[in-house]
């Protein structure tokens, strides 16, 4: 009896310890955006992405000349995208090509490569190109539930923002547009999607250069589906993406010497186009 006693004392001080002690500090919470109790997607949501757009305009281009390139056709358009990086090696690289045929696309980026590399997302912004969101851990978002879609989409985001938060006239650049990893979507996706105010960026036409091909038969992917599928997916980052290079590079130069230019697809027009 003796012996519970004391045990029983004791715990009674370390409660009162406890009590008076200072409190911890916590990490302030992350901004918010309140789970709604239903997440059934309606048939109405696709138009309310497009409005989602509709209130974000990309900069304009630059003032570079362009003397040097073939006069471009106005309705000769391609969205070209790029999923997977920032990667240090291969986003430089076609960066520099883009710039070389003053082409604007958008890097759809992995959240925590953002984070091991935000001088490379600094850079893409900083080259007049746009930004999106890959996912934080590049995972399959319909296998989620709400709260770890939130934190995926958020967590990229942040890792972004991070990354341009040097240069806030950029910050415009950094689109609130969304591609699901590995193109896996559900109708739960674009329900919490819509609930974040995020709209969902898919492509039309998959370069394959995931496979290993080469920079040719890229070209000639992109050759045989580009009427009237405009908007194209590669990549820059995950793997040896030279043959990447290769083939965007043989892209540019081909179709703006047919007419074609290059803008970023996350806008009005390439939303409305992938619908």
């Amino acid at each position: 009896m003796k012996k519970w006693f004391v045990i029983l004392l004791n715990l009674a001080l370390l409660a009162g310890l406890a009590l008076s002690a200072p409190a911890p500090v916590v990490a302030a919470p992350r901004e918010q955006a309140l789970p709604p109790d239903n997440h059934s997607a309606d048939s109405g949501r696709a138009q309310a992405f497009i409005q989602l757009v509709n209130n974000w305009t990309a900069p304009e281009p630059s003032a570079e000349s362009s003397q040097d390139l073939p006069q471009a056709n106005p309705d000769l358009v391609i969205y070209l995208t790029f999923d997977d990086g920032p990667d240090p090696k291969w986003t430089p690289q076609v960066l520099a090509l883009l710039q070389k045929y003053h082409a604007t696309a958008v890097f759809y980026e992995i959240g925590r490569n953002a984070r091991s590399y935000p001088q490379i997302s600094l850079a893409v912004a900083d080259a007049g190109q746009m930004i999106g969101l890959h996912g934080y851990n590049h995972i399959e978002l319909p296998k989620l539930g709400y709260s770890d879609f939130y934190l995926e989409v958020i967590d990229t985001r942040d890792a972004i923002r991070d990354a341009l938060s040097e240069r806030p006239d950029l910050t415009n650049q950094l689109t609130p547009c969304l591609r699901p990893p590995y193109g896996a979507v559900s109708d739960s996706v674009y329900s919490y999607a819509y609930d974040m105010n995020y709209a969902i960026s898919m492509w039309h036409l998959d370069t394959r250069d995931w496979t290993g091909i080469s920079g040719e038969e890229i070209l000639g992917l992109v050759e045989k589906g580009l009427e009237p599928y405009r908007v194209v997916l590669m990549h820059d980052g995950g793997e040896d993406r030279a043959e990447t290079v290769r083939g965007l590079e043989l892209i540019l130069h081909e179709l703006t010497l047919r007419g074609y230019h290059f803008e970023p697809y996350c806008t009005v027009s390439g939303q409305e186009y992938n619908r």
